[in-house]
């Protein structure tokens, strides 16, 4: 759970590294924290970042990196607070804790709020694929799904070689039910991120909307050799190698769902 909410972090969240000229209390406190993080300590880094503050109150930076473990945390509302005192203290770095900001609000479910905040990040630095990005998952949540697509589209724009930009505008089109698009935007999620196993077997349920049930069973077949420890594509896997008539491969792929499920604390 950790290392998939550090990997959310990363990214999606805007940091910034401190100089190496600051020589006050502030910045040892700052620093140990950044030691920390990097231990995966993240309780005590936000000790850490709470010292900074108190020694110096102006610290944007530490404020930016306080919230970012309050989020990972999951103590959003303190995080908010956090990245509301970077937007005062520092305009020059509003942008940032602007987006930061949209992630804590999207995480506790206020997506229009979250959708606010990263248009006041865009507005500072329209040319940034993260907000962009983030804008677009908490349309998506929200079940935006053209507004949605037209921000993954600019996201696009930036880096149109961005796989996981195309797998949420592929979830998206599923979710309007343009499947043939769908289908096209996992591709090239696939394309530019071969291993990309969510990818896969997202194009693979595009797929059996179409009826192109070869088709899904090999897109189900990638995502399983992608990642081994995927049980939801074992079990498409077996669905569609069931509605194929391959009777004994589905059991084999249903095996295979139920051993990772049952090892799975989730």
């Amino acid at each position: 759970m950790r290392s998939n909410t550090l990997c959310f972090l990363l990214a999606f969240a805007i940091l910034v590294s401190p100089s190496l000229s600051q020589n006050d209390m502030a910045s040892y406190w700052m620093n140990k924290g950044i030691a920390l993080d990097n231990l995966g300590n993240y309780q005590e880094a936000a000790k850490a970042y709470q010292n900074a503050t108190i020694e110096n109150s102006s610290s944007y930076l530490a404020w930016n990196y306080l919230g970012l473990d309050l989020m990972i945390l999951g103590e959003y509302n303190e995080s908010i607070i956090a990245f509301d005192k970077v937007i005062s203290i520092e305009p020059a770095f509003a942008w940032a804790a602007w987006n930061n900001k949209g992630m804590a609000l999207a995480a506790i479910g206020k997506y229009e709020d979250a959708i606010e905040a990263y248009d006041n990040a865009i507005k500072m630095d329209p040319n940034n694929i993260k907000t962009w990005n983030n804008k677009g998952i908490a349309l998506l949540t929200s079940g935006n799904f053209n507004e949605s697509i037209k921000a993954f589209d600019k996201a696009l724009e930036i880096e149109p070689k961005a796989a996981l930009t195309w797998y949420y505008k592929g979830m998206a089109l599923l979710n309007t039910g343009k499947f043939n698009e769908s289908v096209n935007a996992f591709e090239q999620a696939v394309n530019f991120e071969p291993k990309f196993a969510m990818a896969w077997n997202y194009k693979g349920i595009a797929l059996l909307n179409l009826n192109r049930t070869e088709e899904s069973i090999d897109a189900f077949d990638n995502a399983t050799k992608a990642d081994p420890t995927l049980s939801e594509a074992w079990n498409n896997l077996g669905l569609t190698l069931n509605a194929a008539g391959r009777y004994q491969d589905a059991v084999a792929a249903y095996d295979k769902a139920i051993a990772i499920k049952g090892t799975d604390p989730s």
